[in-house]
C-alpha cells in the first residue's frame, strides 16, 4: 500500500465539517449504503454483481487473496469521512466499495495521513489509493491513476453578505483563504492574471492559518472562500451558520483526480479502470454521485484512462 501527499481544493473547509467526526484507524467496508446528504438515494453496494471480465485483469495473488487494501484519508467530507453514526462513508469510500464488487473482492480501506498516501502505494503496502488525489505530473512520476472524477472550484459565502460575489466578478472583492491550500494559491494567481494584468482592482486575500478561523470569516461575512464545490455542497447543507455555495464554477479552475496504483502492477490498474467503466454502465457511478449531489463533477467514460506519465 502506498501513500503521496496531496493538495486538495477544499482542504481549508476539512476540519471544521468534521470537528465532530471521530476518525478510526482503519474502516471496514460494508454493503449497503443509506441514504446521506442531499437529496440522493441509498446506494445499494451489496448488490453489484461481479464483472468476470473486470476480475480477469488482477494479477493471480489478488484473485487468490480475495481482498482490496485501500489507503484514503479519512476526514475530508463528502469524499472519504466517517459520519454522525462513526459509518464510514463518503463518495470515495462507496466507489471503492463499489469497485471491490465488481472485482470480487472484499475491500478494506486504512486511513492515513496525507504525507502517506502515496508511499504506501509505491511500496506495496495497499494495492490502490484514493483521496480525490489530483493528477499532477509529480504524482504521476511516483505512481499510476485511473482517472474517475473531476473537481472545480466555486464560492461559498453568507447568505446575506453583500455585495453577492460570483466568478465574473471576483475582481475588486474580498476572499478568505487557508494557508498552504490550494484554493489560496488559485485565488492568488488569479488575482494576477486576471485582475492586476488586466487593469481591474486586485482581489483583497485574507490568509488565515487554520481552517477554522476562516470558515468563522466567512460566517461573519469578513469575505468569501474559494473552495472544492463538492466540499462546498456538504458544508452548505451540514452547516447552521448561514453559508451558502454558488452554483456556478471558477473558470480555468478543473481538475482530475484519480485512484493511485504502483507502477509496478499495471495490471491492477486496468482491472480498475474496467471495473470503473462496469460502474457507469449500470449507473452504479452515477448514482453515488448523485447522493451528494455533484454529478456536474462526472467524467465521460472516455475520459476514465490509465495514466501513467512519463
Amino acid at each position: 500500500m502506498t501513500v503521496l501527499h496531496h493538495q486538495r481544493s477544499g482542504r481549508a473547509l476539512l476540519l471544521v465539517v468534521s470537528a465532530a467526526v471521530a476518525l478510526a484507524a482503519c474502516g471496514v467496508t460494508s454493503t449497503e449504503d443509506k441514504a446521506g446528504p442531499g437529496s440522493g438515494s441509498a446506494v445499494n453496494i451489496g448488490a453489484i454483481a461481479v464483472d468476470e471480465k473486470a476480475r480477469a485483469a488482477l494479477p493471480d495473488e489478488m484473485r487468490e487473496s480475495g481482498t482490496l487494501d485501500v489507503a484514503s484519508e479519512l476526514d475530508w467530507p463528502p469524499f472519504s469521512y466517517q459520519d454522525a453514526s462513526g459509518k464510514t462513508t463518503g463518495i470515495d469510500v462507496l466507489l471503492v466499495q463499489a469497485i471491490g464488487r465488481k472485482l470480487g473482492l472484499k475491500v478494506n480501506i486504512a486511513g492515513l495521513g496525507a504525507d502517506t498516501i502515496i508511499p504506501s502505494v509505491q511500496n506495496g503496502r495497499y494495492d490502490i489509493a484514493v483521496s480525490q488525489l489530483v493528477t499532477t505530473p509529480e504524482r504521476l512520476r511516483a505512481v499510476n491513476f485511473v482517472t474517475y472524477v473531476q473537481n472545480t472550484l466555486g464560492i461559498i459565502q453568507h447568505k446575506d453578505y453583500s455585495p453577492k460575489v460570483t466568478p465574473a466578478d471576483m475582481c475588486g472583492n474580498t476572499f478568505v483563504g487557508t494557508q498552504g491550500t490550494g484554493p489560496l494559491d488559485f485565488a492568488r494567481q488569479y488575482s494576477e492574471k486576471e485582475c492586476t494584468a488586466k487593469n481591474k482592482p486586485k482581489m483583497t486575500i485574507h490568509v488565515f492559518d487554520k481552517s477554522a478561523a476562516t470558515i468563522l470569516a466567512v460566517a461573519n461575512k469578513r469575505g468569501v472562500f474559494l473552495t472544492n464545490r463538492a466540499v462546498g455542497e456538504y458544508v452548505a447543507s451540514t452547516s447552521d451558520d448561514g453559508l451558502v455555495m454558488g452554483k456556478e464554477t471558477i473558470p480555468g479552475s478543473r481538475t482530475v483526480s484519480g485512484i493511485a496504483y504502483s507502477k509496478k502492477h499495471p495490471e491492477v490498474g486496468k482491472a480498475v479502470r474496467a471495473a470503473l467503466l462496469s460502474l457507469v454502465s449500470d449507473g452504479t457511478y452515477q448514482k453515488i454521485l448523485e447522493k451528494w449531489n455533484v454529478t456536474d463533477q462526472a467524467l465521460k467514460a472516455s475520459e476514465m484512462r490509465n495514466e501513467t506519465g512519463s
